[in-house]
Formats: structure tokens, sequence, C-alpha cells
């Protein structure tokens, strides 16, 4: 520069190469003024003046602004690599034969057990530590009340926005549904899957008339299905969507409800041989006694060619390919964040349990043949979010 050089500045020395995106910070000998070594030409600039145009506050600033950026950048990019990866994939189908969901072998993995498949490894859960549905313990709908008020938009952070894609699939690919199908959603929750089938029955039946009590919604949390029951009215399905209070254990007696969270007294529950198709999205993992639900879906289902049970649940990734293990990281670390964040800490230790139960949760093939155990045999099972979601396709086995 052909500008003279401030007073009380030192020399600047020779050019070097710049490894940092930030200047040197210094306070210049016997005065109050800081000076800073420039970025590009690493001469000692601005001390307490104007040089090249910049106060040597304004240089400062943007040299932090420069660093913060590239340090957010990296940080960015394995998240956004991840949510692109799965926007972008395509889910994996695997079609299993009767003998691969009967055959008695051993469990996939230590935490693969499922209740009901050989004995329970050690950390297998337990009533004591999952509760009883219906009841205060974790998993249960007591459990899901106190973080209703924030389950649908957790979802949608939680799954990175797919949550309804993957419903949407259960709907289309897994349950076919045709016009007199009589369908019940388990876990029914704030009725996303109950809209979802009473919106297409409604539009294969022509009406809401032709549609009426078409599906059956049921959960063991209040405060979930009165949100659920706005939600319904909302979208035009009451008198085709239903909603009621119950327990997948026990689907002998269920109560209504309304929108205002008013239950109605004790009903006759579901009929054996009533219903057509059978859904359940990310609401299995937390009964205790999944056999004995299994079964009890078993009774109400028609036994015909075209009836079906689908069940979507997350499950804990195998780790094996580089973006498995970060899906793997992310429902171990991730999620758990997120509901914390969500509940403003109210609901840390309910979110906590979700992380626990997918770690427990059987891999896909022990729980295809816990199903098959009960008279639910999985033909199909699809994975999605790179092993952390999967959904089982099965039909009732039928006499021959």
């Amino acid at each position: 520069s052909s500008r003279s050089q401030p007073s009380g500045v030192p020399a600047a020395r020779p050019p070097r190469p710049w490894s940092g995106a930030l200047c040197r910070v210094f306070f210049v000998p016997g005065s109050n003024h800081l000076a800073c070594e420039g970025h590009a030409t690493n001469r000692r600039v601005c001390a307490g003046g104007w040089w090249d145009g910049r106060s040597c506050a304004e240089q400062m600033a943007r040299g932090l602004m420069m660093g913060c950026c590239k340090v957010a950048a990296a940080l960015a990019v394995v998240p956004l690599a991840v949510i692109l990866a799965a926007l972008l994939e395509k889910p994996v189908v695997m079609e299993l034969s009767s003998q691969a969901t009967t055959a008695a072998t051993e469990p996939e993995t230590a935490i693969g057990a499922a209740a009901g498949v050989g004995a329970a490894p050690s950390d297998a859960p337990d009533a004591a530590e999952f509760g009883t549905a219906g009841h205060s313990g974790f998993g249960s709908g007591g459990m899901f009340d106190k973080i209703a008020f924030v389950y649908d938009s957790t979802n949608k952070w939680m799954s990175l926005g797919l949550d309804q894609f993957w419903r949407t699939t259960l709907i289309q690919d897994c349950m076919r549904l045709e016009r007199d199908d009589r369908v019940m959603d388990l876990a029914t929750g704030t009725a996303d899957v109950s809209i979802l089938a009473g919106a297409r029955l409604q539009q294969l039946n022509g009406d809401a008339e032709a549609a009426a009590d078409a599906v059956l919604g049921i959960d063991p949390s209040s405060e979930m299905l009165r949100r659920g029951v706005a939600k319904v009215e909302t979208q035009g399905l009451k008198g085709v969507v239903r909603l009621v209070k119950g327990d997948a254990q026990n689907l002998t007696l269920v109560r209504g409800i309304d929108a205002q969270g008013t239950l109605a007294s004790p009903t006759a529950g579901v009929a054996a041989a009533s219903i057509d198709k059978i859904s359940m999205a990310f609401g299995i993992r937390n009964v205790p006694d999944r056999a004995k639900a299994f079964r009890e879906m078993r009774r109400v289902l028609r036994s015909r060619p075209s009836s079906r049970v689908c069940i979507l649940e997350f499950s804990l990734p195998d780790g094996k390919s580089l973006l498995s293990r970060l899906a793997r990281t992310f429902v171990t670390r991730v999620v758990p964040a997120i509901g914390r964040v969500a509940t403003l800490g109210s609901g840390s230790v309910e979110y906590e349990y979700l992380e626990k139960s997918i770690l427990k949760f059987p891999q896909p093939k022990d729980f295809a043949r816990s199903m098959a155990q009960e008279g639910l045999p999985v033909h199909r099972i699809t994975s999605f979010a790179f092993g952390a979601v999967h959904l089982y396709a099965a039909a009732p086995a039928l006499a021959a």
C-alpha cells in the first residue's frame, strides 16, 4: 500500500500463508488501541482509526462472521446429507415366505427377542418398567396425555417430515382399502391414520353416509383422542371415523369421547370377526404384552384373503452402512433432544423412554415371527429411513 504505517503499530511482518478465517487481535504497545493482523496481507492494521476503508471493529466482525459461517456450514453438511438421502431414499421391500416367519430359529440379536419368542434377554422390557396400557406407566395412555400438546409437531421433527409419507404408504400399499371395508386403527393417537383411512373410504364409497362408521380408532390416551376428535371434525369425517378409548390387549370394552375430552360410559367393544383391515402406527412398541394384542387382532379380524394387518414401527438401524449409522445416532441422540426442547423439559423423561423402547424393540424378522406365532404371518417388510422404520404387512392364517 502507498499509505503510511500508523504510528505506534509495529512494522508488518513478511507475508505468510494464512490458515485461519479471523484476524489476530492485540493491544498496541503504549496505547489503549486494539490492532489486528489482517487476513489477506498479514499487515497489522487499524490502530484505533480507519485503515483501507474499514475500522478495526468492522474487520474483526467480518472475520468472526466468516468463521462462524464456515463452522455452521461444516456442522450442517452431515445432517443435511442425511435429510436429503432420506428424502431420496427408495424404500427397501423384503418378501417373506411362510417358512421364514414361522420357523423356530434363534433371534437375530440379543435385543431382538420379542415377547413370546424364546427366552427374554436380560434387558427386555417388563410391565414394571413399561407400565400397563391405560394406566400411568411409561408407554401408557397417561404418559401420552402429558405430551399430547406437542405430539404432532415433534413427530414431524423427529421423522424429518416423512411421517405422513410412511402413513400414506401404510394406507395405499399395505391396507389396499376396498369400498365396504371396516377398519380398526389401534394406537390411533391424534387420528392421523384414521383420518387417512376415512378419507379414502369416503372417496371409494362416494359420500360420508355410505362410509358411516367405516373407521374405528382406539387409543388409551384421553388427551390424544380429544385432539384427534377435533381433527376428525375439522376434516369433515365425523360419522365416518369414530374414536374411542380402549386397550389393544383387550378390545371387549371401549369408551366414546368428544372434542372436549368427555368420556362416555363403557360399552361393548369390538366383536369377533367384524374388521377387514387393522392398522397400528408407532404403537405396538408401547404394548406391554404384544402377544395378547396380536391375539385380539386375530380375534376381531375376518378370515378373508383380502384381510390385512399393517403395523408401522420404529426399530434400531443395524449400522452396517454410514447412513445407517447416522440414522442410528439420530434415533438414540437427536430424538430425545428434540423431545426435551419441544416440551421445554417437561417431557424429557417421556422422550427418553421413546429412545429406550426403540432400543429394546425386536429386530424385523424376530418381530415378524412373533406375529406369525399368533396367527398373523407377515408376508412383506418394507424398510424406510435406512432401517429406522419398518412397515409389516400381515394377513390372517387361513384354514387349508
